[in-house]
């Protein structure tokens, strides 16, 4: 294992960091990072940012806001918090937390913080969430990210976040400051630096991972890609506009789907788009143009549904529900 210590507080810069690593470094052997951000948001990729996000409180706290390009729900992090990456060479295409949530679970045992998995991507302390996870794959690579709250604003992430109602009743909370803890209860002597040291050192002794150090080319090339992949417009521009129909559920150990959809005079497919925080590789322009066209009719729309989650599955998602949700 590698690991590229990262002194950036740019969300940014270190999402272009990720991808930079897995689609143009290529390393031969996994990778693990570690960072911290200024107050962020994260938007995953297949979620609507006004769904999700409460813009005017972000912009007014000058709060950052990115998308990833993994899937899962949105996060908030900042400075009393970290994230941890890790990027594994497979040819696996997989989502599969397990290993990489192992990791992250041992480490912060050993430096007598007592968290365990919970659910499809969590870690939690006494049922609390101290962490989420998620994931996306590109050719011959598979990253695991996750955030880690050790003192972070909790109150800004509360009015930062719109959480589905939906999905507080499945979860029987009332808000996301219920759902959350911070880890600093179980080391009340350590500020958020504290915590990343230790950690750093103790990731670095199980996984007996060497250094790595990137250039000064490498890095003009970060920023490169920051501005193309990562700029803040192209959070707001998904702006979901209204449709005609709309049907949303969540489903359990899946996540938050929705369908919005219109149709012609015909009763076809004239618009369709997928979104929720869902785990998948799924390409929605693809689905989409499977879709359009095609008469608003079950069984001449399950077998397309079934085609497109075949190639690139949702994980945890059945290609009945999908095609039970859109009528």
């Amino acid at each position: 294992m590698i690991y590229f210590p990262v002194n950036s507080l740019d969300v940014r810069h270190n999402f272009a960091l990720e991808y930079y690593l897995m689609t143009e470094k290529r390393p031969t052997e996994p990778v693990l990072l570690l960072w911290s951000t200024t107050p962020t948001v994260m938007l995953g990729k297949y979620q609507t940012a006004k769904n999700e996000l409460n813009r005017p409180f972000i912009e007014a706290h000058h709060i950052t806001a990115v998308r990833r390009l993994s899937g899962g729900g949105t996060i908030y992090n900042d400075q009393g918090g970290c994230q941890f990456t890790l990027i594994t060479p497979t040819d696996d295409a997989t989502i599969d937390f397990s290993s990489g949530l192992n990791l992250v679970t041992q480490a912060l045992n050993q430096i007598g913080i007592n968290a365990q998995d919970d659910s499809r991507n969590d870690l939690v302390v006494d049922g609390r969430k101290v962490s989420g996870s998620a994931q996306y794959l590109t050719d011959g690579y598979r990253l695991h990210h996750g955030s880690l709250l050790f003192n972070a604003n909790l109150d800004w992430m509360a009015q930062a976040l719109k959480v589905d109602p939906d999905k507080m009743k499945a979860k029987h909370i009332q808000s996301v400051r219920q759902r959350t803890v911070n880890l600093i209860d179980q080391q009340p002597d350590w500020d958020a630096e504290k915590f990343k040291k230790e950690l750093e050192r103790t990731l670095l002794n199980l996984t007996h991972a060497k250094i790595g150090h990137l250039k000064s080319v490498e890095e003009d090339r970060l920023r490169q890609i920051a501005a193309s992949q990562f700029n803040e417009k192209s959070v707001w521009k998904s702006e979901q506009r209204p449709y005609d129909h709309v049907h949303k559920n969540y489903l359990t150990g899946i996540g938050v789907v929705s369908v919005a959809f219109d149709l012609d005079q015909q009763q076809r497919l004239a618009d369709i788009k997928l979104s929720g925080d869902f785990f998948s590789n799924i390409n929605l322009q693809h689905f989409k143009k499977a879709l359009i066209g095609k008469p608003y009719q079950r069984e001449m729309i399950a077998p397309v549904i079934e085609a497109q989650l075949n190639q690139s599955p949702i994980k945890g998602l059945q290609p009945d529900q999908l095609t039970d949700l859109l009528f």
